[in-house]
């Protein structure tokens, strides 16, 4: 079985969550972040490097959700796939 390994960052909320996936949509990466504390506090984020600093942007768009949403569900089942 392959080990997963997940980057961990801190939001402005002090918050912290994993990193489970990023896409490069339209020269843009998102990143698809879960909350350590609460599995049911799951994001869509925007990253971009401000002042030499990653910067992660909840999305709030909700076209753009409903198109990135169905990537990252697709990104993750072949993850787990390969997993097996």
């Amino acid at each position: 079985m392959d080990k997963l390994e997940y980057a961990l960052v801190t939001l402005k909320n002090n918050k912290q969550y994993f990193v489970l996936e990023d896409i490069l949509y339209q020269y843009d990466t998102y990143d698809l972040i879960l909350n350590v504390e609460d599995e049911n506090d799951v994001k869509i984020v925007l990253q971009e490097v401000k002042n030499g600093k990653t910067v992660f942007t909840p999305l709030e768009d909700k076209d753009l959700l409903k198109t990135l949403s169905p990537l990252f569900e697709e990104r993750i089942k072949i993850k787990q796939s390969n997993i097996k």
